[in-house]
């Protein structure tokens, strides 16, 4: 369920029990006008017999505030103990109701302010892997790396491009577990900042031989890592959107470089 849906949800039942705790005064207002007993006027010691005035007692009774200018004589009076005991109790509820209203929208500002730390930060080491790998294709395209090294420096940038796209993965699945509102443009960055990741990867396993691709290597345990993220990712999300498409294209690809010599 939504926060917000639960947060109207407990708005309604606070609402009902407003209306019980309205209701319970009106039925006790009519049981001291009808049943046997008496309402005395604490200024003329007068009976009471007006309606108004035995709703008026019913309500300060309810409220258990006893201002003592009517009281009760007779059977009235073990309903008046009963009535302060109902009021309190409702009353107990309906400022626990409310607390508790105020404590989900403080959780709830609370979680949306750590999603949004959550996806700021994940967005953020995105980014940096993104710029190793462009700094990695530059660098083989002008031979500054060795065909050995490429392989060790490519293991050291694809661990960490995994680690960060399994971190998307989470709050993005999360994000649809639980049905959170999410604003749809911070999910489409942070999915074009996977696709942009997994494209530039791609490209640079074209700098790399098919040799260097080995069973049980880092290099391929990090590619089988992306692709397993990335397929979670896609369960969770609309087919139909274009970044999802593009993203299930780089699967492909990889899927190829997962399939040489090995798993």
């Amino acid at each position: 369920m939504k926060i917000k849906d639960n947060l109207k949800l407990q708005g309604k039942r606070i609402a009902k029990l407003v209306l019980i705790w309205i209701l319970i005064g009106l039925l006790f207002s009519i049981l001291y006008y009808l049943l046997p007993g008496e309402l005395i006027s604490a200024k003329s010691g007068e009976k009471i017999t007006n309606l108004l005035d035995s709703i008026y007692f019913s309500f300060i009774t309810i409220l258990t505030i006893g201002y003592g200018d009517i009281y009760p004589t007779g059977f009235i009076r073990i309903l008046t103990i009963i009535e302060g005991i109902v009021g309190w109790m409702l009353f107990g509820i309906i400022v626990y109701k409310i607390v508790s209203v105020k404590e989900d929208k403080i959780l709830n500002e609370i979680h949306n302010l750590s999603n949004e730390q959550y996806l700021s930060r994940t967005r953020n080491y995105l980014f940096i892997s993104n710029t190793n790998l462009v700094r990695f294709i530059k660098n083989c395209q002008s031979k500054k790396i060795s065909i050995n090294s490429r392989v060790y420096e490519l293991e050291i940038i694809s661990t960490t491009l995994s680690s960060n796209i399994d971190d998307a993965k989470r709050f993005l699945c999360r994000t649809k577990e639980i049905e959170k509102e999410t604003n749809n443009e911070e999910i489409t960055l942070l999915i074009k900042s996977i696709n942009l990741g997994t494209s530039n990867f791609l490209e640079s396993l074209n700098f790399l031989s098919k040799k260097s691709l080995q069973e049980k290597s880092p290099l391929k345990e990090n590619i089988y890592k992306i692709i397993e993220s990335e397929k979670k990712i896609i369960k969770y999300y609309n087919l139909e959107d274009k970044e999802i498409k593009d993203l299930r294209e780089f699967i492909n690809k990889l899927e190829k470089y997962k399939g040489k010599n090995g798993k």
